[in-house]
């Protein structure tokens, strides 16, 4: 049971907090920036760092956000300051018989940019957005982090379901489908607002998609993942008005009531307005010692988003959770606090007071019975060896399958084991938990999300991610785009 001195622990700690500022509160990742002087190879403005520089691997490293780095080492990596640097690199690979991979921003979990020879291009410094006030669009680099895109947007009145880790580039994300910001009201997924893409494809030309040019290929692009056979140097990017009344109400339960709360959630779900955003996670409270038995560390948090027009409208939007036994239940709560949309991102930043970056691992998988996953998974959690891991559901993303998305299934929320440690010598233990607790998770699948999967340790699940339809249709996009195998498939994939 929880003290009233920790109560007030919790809620001075989440006084302005959510679900996702808890967990940013757990981990945080920084990116490495170096220059280097450009090298034989390819003809780019950027860098050429060939395997056996010295800084060879510094750069490797680099190309992954997280500390577990795979032990997966290209042939070279090609920084790219243009997308003529893009086209250069494309063509030096296929000429010399190089596969391709591309870096945005570096937060694949699995690190699927670095695979063992080839070129890895990395567009990070691809990072320029054009907004277009008349077509409502954001004309988008894939190295563009999503904080730069919010505020860009944001200064013409606008927003994009943009990730809800500033520092994610926008490149991996939506092209791998995207729960961003507000998803809730876009559709689910951010990739359904690709209104069109720049592609370098692989003989090194430039092809625009859209709904009437190249359609298979734009179809490819809204959800075709770190596997896709090209490389996006620009996306058209769908805009909406920014909300100007964003409340968010949080609930900190423990896990003796987490069956009641699942329940509740599944009845609010049902009533609720598709501009609130409802996101849970059981998690270890980061006001408990790390090695606090479950009882006293475990707890399951709520967080209610309301992207109203007004601070009235989003009260109104948020009135029923108030009402529900959530309140009741709650160690500690936060209700009606006033965020902008920038402001979403505070809670989650490499400086967050108790921040901590590690090792990396997640999968996931999309639900119609989040509760069911949240009270299955729990005794498991208990057991978790690693504080800062914890499982993560995002309800209302409402999917449904589309003809011009490779997206491939119907399903209405999401849910997703995530491990994050320190310790080289616990990655044994965290992974092996991790795959005790995926069964939890398939019990109640109905798909699963390409950004957020487990393929080192389970390279089947790449084929859960689409219908035997569209996996087909994939395969055929990638014989008509890339006839010659220059680009790297899916991880694991041949």
């Amino acid at each position: 049971m929880y003290s009233k001195s920790t109560r007030r622990d919790i809620l001075k700690y989440w006084a302005s907090g959510t679900v996702i500022g808890a967990l940013g509160s757990l981990y945080s990742g920084s990116i490495l920036a170096a220059g280097h002087e450009p090298r034989p190879g390819p003809r780019v403005g950027g860098s050429v760092i060939r395997k056996g520089d010295s800084d060879y691997e510094s750069w490797r490293r680099s190309m992954v956000f997280h500390r577990s780095k795979p032990d997966r080492y290209p042939d070279m990596i090609v920084q790219a300051t243009s997308v003529e640097d893009v086209q250069a690199a494309v063509r030096y690979a296929a000429d010399n018989n190089l596969k391709v991979t591309t870096r945005s921003g570096g937060h694949n979990a699995l690190g699927a940019s670095l695979r063992d020879g080839g070129v890895c291009i990395d567009v990070s410094p691809l990072n320029d957005v054009q907004i277009d006030d008349d077509r409502q669009l954001a004309l988008t680099q894939p190295g563009t982090k999503g904080i730069q895109l919010t505020a860009q947007a944001g200064a013409r009145g606008f927003s994009f379901p943009v990730p809800h880790c500033p520092t994610v580039g926008i490149g991996g994300f939506v092209l791998g489908g995207g729960i961003g910001l507000n998803y809730t009201a876009r559709d689910g997924f951010a990739a359904l607002s690709i209104e069109g893409a720049e592609i370098v494809t692989a003989d090194g030309e430039i092809v625009m998609a859209t709904r009437d040019e190249n359609p298979d290929l734009y179809w490819a692009v809204r959800g075709g993942g770190p596997g896709f056979f090209g490389v996006v140097t620009r996306y058209d990017l769908k805009l909406y008005p920014t909300a100007q009344g964003i409340l968010a109400n949080t609930y900190i339960l423990p896990l003796e009531e987490l069956e009641a709360a699942t329940q509740a959630l599944d009845q609010l779900h049902e009533g609720k307005d598709d501009r609130v955003e409802i996101m849970a996670a059981l998690m270890h409270s980061p006001v408990a010692p790390p090695d606090a038995p479950p009882e006293q560390s475990k707890i399951f948090i709520v967080t209610a988003y309301a992207f109203g027009d007004t601070v009235a409208e989003s009260r109104d939007l948020l009135r029923p959770l108030a009402r529900s036994i959530l309140p009741r239940k709650s160690i500690a709560l936060v209700e009606y606090e006033k965020l902008d949309f920038p402001g979403l991102y505070k809670f989650f930043t490499p400086d967050t007071p108790g921040g901590a970056h590690g090792r990396y691992g997640v999968d996931g998988v999309l639900t119609n019975e989040p509760g069911k996953i949240f009270v299955d998974v729990a005794d498991h959690f208990r057991s978790t060896p690693s504080p800062i891991n914890h499982v993560l559901g995002a309800y209302g993303m409402n999917l449904e399958t589309r003809d011009d998305s490779c997206l491939s299934w119907n399903a209405r929320h999401y849910v997703g084991a995530f491990i994050i440690w320190q310790d080289e010598t616990q990655d044994d233990a965290n992974f092996d938990w991790l795959d005790g607790a995926i069964p939890h998770l398939e019990r109640y699948q109905a798909g699963r999300y390409i950004n957020e999967v487990e393929l080192r340790r389970h390279p089947t699940h790449i084929r859960e991610c689409f219908t035997e339809e569209n996996w087909r249709k994939l395969a055929d996009a990638r014989k008509k785009y890339d006839p010659n195998g220059v680009f790297h498939g899916y991880l694991g994939q041949v």
